[in-house]
């Protein structure tokens, strides 16, 4: 399934679409997963372009489902694998955003190991026909750690791959992540490679994490949406000061890409919060995102971002 050492690009919604995955990508990043995209959405009314749209640059990829129920996940599944042939269908039980726990998916599910079992093993069968594993991100449990009892039904239901989160989803992101249950996934999944995730800040945070709990990969989230060169940094084993010109080259880069799979005037928009992450640390940042914020329009948009680098405001 993965090559041990692969540093992975987390899946985010409202960030890791297609033109950011591929910049990561570019950067360094092995492997990539698409956001989450709902199985009732896909079963009734097909997918969104929008979120399972990539290209070959952004392979292996990992187009990611939700849910709650078995028989839906999988169909779900078999449509995206048969129209996609992606390297795998990635499971999503980690999600707790309130709207998701509140319809009784992703993150909920693990107050039930074994409907989760029950998911992964339709899911395994539906795909045998497009030779697609299946994957699954996880957290520890619910409201408590529940790790073992969650991985063994995994497990029995064929998973390929497990990520994990080690908190639990009432944890958010609150708290601080126990690697230590990483370590121990590993122990429980055996030869099925177990990806760590969580509160990765720097490159040097990943090589710790390698060494000292024997995952197979490590997955790079939040810290990648406002330092994507964080997976250059690893390979090249440096840190790296990116100056504002380059970060709004990149800004610039990622719309045009956008523009293959979103309206132009929607990309602008959604690309705005990408802003405010790439300028985080950056002198006179509350200037430039206060120039990004009150763009009307993409022209607007443009022309204040190509203002920003011109600026002589940062020292």
């Amino acid at each position: 399934m993965i090559k041990k050492g692969e540093v992975i690009l987390a899946p985010m919604a409202g960030y890791t679409h297609s033109a950011f995955r591929r910049l990561c990508k570019e950067l360094g990043a092995d492997r990539t997963y698409s956001e989450l995209m709902n199985a009732t959405g896909i079963v009734n009314r097909g997918e969104e372009r929008e979120l399972a749209y990539f290209t070959p640059l952004e392979r292996p990829i990992h187009l990611q489902v939700y849910g709650r129920n078995p028989e839906e996940i999988a169909k779900a599944a078999a449509v995206l694998a048969e129209k996609y042939r992606p390297e795998a269908i990635d499971i999503n039980f980690g999600c707790s955003v309130k709207k998701v726990l509140k319809a009784k998916a992703a993150g909920y599910l693990l107050q039930f190991p074994k409907v989760m079992g029950e998911i992964v093993r339709e899911t395994v069968e539906a795909l045998k026909p497009y030779s697609v594993p299946v994957s699954a991100k996880i957290r520890l449990g619910f409201y408590e750690d529940n790790l073992k009892e969650i991985a063994e039904n995994l497990l029995k239901g064929g998973v390929s791959l497990i990520a994990l989160h080690p908190r639990t989803a009432k944890q958010g992101f609150s708290g601080e992540a126990d690697w230590s249950k990483v370590k121990l996934l590993k122990e429980i999944a055996g030869e099925v490679p177990v990806v760590g995730s969580g509160d990765i800040k720097t490159w040097k945070e990943i090589e710790r994490k390698f060494e000292e709990f024997n995952c197979d990969g490590v997955m790079v989230g939040r810290a990648a949406v406002s330092n994507p060169w964080i997976f250059k940094e690893y390979r090249e084993k440096r840190d790296i000061e990116v100056p504002l010109k380059e970060r709004v080259d990149f800004i610039l880069r990622e719309l045009s890409l956008m523009w293959e799979f979103f309206p132009k005037e929607k990309a602008c928009k959604v690309i705005k919060a990408h802003i405010t992450q790439i300028f985080k640390g950056i002198r006179g940042k509350a200037r430039f995102n206060e120039l990004v914020m009150k763009s009307k329009d993409c022209k607007e948009l443009i022309d204040n971002l190509k203002r920003v680098k011109q600026t002589t405001l940062q020292i």
